[in-house]
This record gives structure tokens, sequence and C-alpha cells, in this order.
């Protein structure tokens, strides 16, 4: 019995003594905590998260949507920031599916919560851009890189964007590729449209050797960027009294343009197209094919997709303007970078355009331009 008592009162002891090392070590800890904290250190815990970046492109951009997303990785990387891509495709049920994802990126599955929510003020691919964005946000984007289908979608991204900081703090958008006269862009990235338009006009006139008939195809007198390439054309078109431009034809789609090319060609002699934007590029191709007059009708196109890259080789193109998709991306995620870190910022960043051709596009420059996924 008197055993029994005493281990209990050993016991006891033990415990006690168990209970106040832990005080002491939870005061301590506790101390040490305090003192980090005024002392500017961070704690173990306060582990700061990598910025999350949502790259938002538009469906069906192919393989310049693919040199941006490269560019933006490569710049991840060296950043340490997390990229998350999206490009959103409208379809029945309005289900928006994002590009693969890879180590970089964040795969991210876009639905419309609610259908009522769509707005006749939008196309259906418009509705899809601004509503990844708004799901980019909500899953922990602090920029936006954004390639916008047009100045409605880029408005309502940047309501989003504001909308989603109740606390006051700024989401950067940073603009991909075009211009567009719309309030807080944080920062712009493009191509000189007007000088890219310019150098479609001189390689025009030269093709033609300052005589002829020309069509422009593909402007869009609602797209800053395309007003700027027709403007640059006509400064260059204007020295030639022996050019005569034919009216103009509106147009953004492959069919829509294949269509406006049968039309102007079936009333109307033209020498050559300069077409504004990849979907004229590729209408105006496939009618000169179907008429089998590609080596008749000379073509001075903008974009680098594969199959312009293709009719290129096979001389239905005569000259391509491109621009540096990979250098969007890369310098677009430093931006952003920069202004989650409270650096100066450029508000607008000019990339070079080349006018490539089969003389040079097997050039080592040129073959970075058009092929940056293989370098």
């Amino acid at each position: 019995m008197i055993d029994s008592q005493v281990n209990r009162n050993d016991a006891h002891a033990s415990f006690r003594r168990i209970r106040k090392r832990r005080l002491v070590f939870l005061t301590a800890a506790s101390c040490c905590l305090l003192i980090c904290a005024a002392c500017g250190i961070p704690s173990p815990d306060d582990r700061t998260l990598p910025p999350r970046i949502a790259l938002i492109t538009p469906a069906g951009t192919g393989e310049l949507a693919e040199a941006i997303r490269l560019g933006a990785e490569a710049a991840a990387k060296e950043s340490g920031a997390e990229l998350m891509t999206v490009e959103a495709y409208p379809s029945d049920g309005n289900v928006y599916t994002p590009s693969i994802p890879d180590s970089v990126g964040s795969q991210i599955q876009l639905k419309q919560a609610h259908a009522d929510r769509r707005t006749l003020s939008r196309s259906a691919r418009e509705q899809a851009q601004v509503e990844a964005a708004a799901l980019a946000l909500k899953q922990g984007a602090s920029a936006l890189l954004v390639d916008p289908l047009s100045e409605t979608a880029l408005s309502d991204i940047i309501q989003e964007a504001q909308a989603t900081n109740s606390d006051g703090a700024i989401v950067p958008v940073i603009v991909l590729n075009d211009e567009f006269p719309v309030k807080g862009i944080t920062s712009v990235i493009s191509m000189d449209n007007v000088e890219a338009g310019r150098q479609a006009g001189r390689a025009m006139a030269e093709l033609l050797e300052g005589r002829g008939h020309v069509a422009l195809l593909g402007p869009d007198p609602l797209n800053s960027g395309l007003i700027h390439r027709e403007q640059g054309v006509m400064e260059v078109l204007e020295q030639y009294p022996d050019i005569q431009v034919e009216p103009k034809s509106v147009c953004n789609t492959r069919d829509g343009c294949w269509q406006a090319s049968k039309q102007l060609l079936d009333q109307q002699q033209v020498d050559g197209f300069i077409a504004l934007q990849e979907p004229a590029s590729l209408g105006a191709a496939d009618e000169l094919n179907r008429r089998k007059s590609a080596d008749k009708i000379r073509i001075v196109g903008f974009g680098s997709e594969q199959q312009q890259l293709e009719q290129l080789q096979e001389g239905v193109f005569e000259h391509l303007i491109v621009q540096n998709g990979y250098s969007a991306g890369y310098l677009g995620l430093n931006q952003a970078v920069a202004r989650l870190n409270n650096q100066q910022v450029q508000a607008r960043v000019l990339l070079e355009t080349k006018l490539v051709s089969t003389d040079n596009m097997f050039w080592m420059d040129n073959q970075k331009l058009l092929f940056p996924f293989v370098q």
C-alpha cells in the first residue's frame, strides 16, 4: 500500500516536471516569435508564396498563343512566379476548356456558373475570355496577362480585376499584342503597327514595281491595332501614283475573308492583296488556290501560323509580317512581376517585326522568331 502511494506521488511529480518544462518551452517559443516579429524576421510559417500570374489567350490563336505561353513560362521560371495558362473556348453548354497544363502552369476547368449571366453585347468568344479572367482571379491570380479579343472584352476583364480587390490593391493587367484605348491597363506589349503597315506597303509596292491594283483585306474600324496597320500601309502606297488601292474589305474570319476575296476578284482587277491579319491572309490564299492563280496575284500578310508558313514556302504568300510572340509573353510576365514588387514598369513596350520571305525564312534569327518552341 505504501509502495503504491509512493509510485503515485512519483508519477505526479514527474508529470509536474514535464508540464513545467513544456510551459517554459512554449514561453520561450512565444518570446522568439515576438522578437522575430518586432525585428521584421519572418517566422518559419510566414513563407511568402510565389505570385500567381494568369495568361489569358483567345481561343484559336494557335502558334502565336503557344509562343506567348513559352515566353511567359521562361520568365516565370526565372522569377519564381507561378504561371496559370488559360485558353478559353466557348462551346455548347458554355463549357470553356483551358490549354494543356505544363510543369509551370496550373489547369483551370472553366464553366459558366449561371447561363443567364451572358450579355448580348459580347460574342461567345469574348464572353469565354472574360469568364476565364474572372475565374483566374477567383483562383488567386495576382496579375493578368491578356491577349484581348476586343476592346469590349478587355474593358470587362479590367472591371473584373478591379472588382476583385476590395482591399484597395490593384491587380495589374498587362495587354499583349493589341492596343485599345481602355483605362486601367498597366502596360501594353505590342508591335509598332504603323511601322508594320509601312513594311507591308513597301513590300507590295516593290513586288508590283510601283504599278497595279491593291486590295486591303481584313481591316477593322473597331480595332486600333489594325487601324494603325492600315494607316502605315496607306502612308507608303500613297507615294505611288500608279498604284490604285481598291475599296477595303472588312472581315475577321477565314471564311468571311475568303468570300470577300472571291467577290473582289469577281468584280474588279486585283494584282495584290495586303491582308492585315491571319484570317484575312488564309482566306485570300484559299481563293487564289481555288482559282489556281496563286502565281499571278501577290499576297503580303501578317502572322506566322503553320499553314501560313507552309504556303509561304509554296509561293502562295510573297511575304509575311511576323511579330515575336515569345518576347511578348516573356516581357509581359516580367512587367507583371515588377509591378507586383512595386517597381516601375513601362506603359508601352514595342516588339520588333520582320518581313519574312522564302529568301530569309531559314536564317537563324528568323528561325528563332518563327519557331520559338524548338529553341
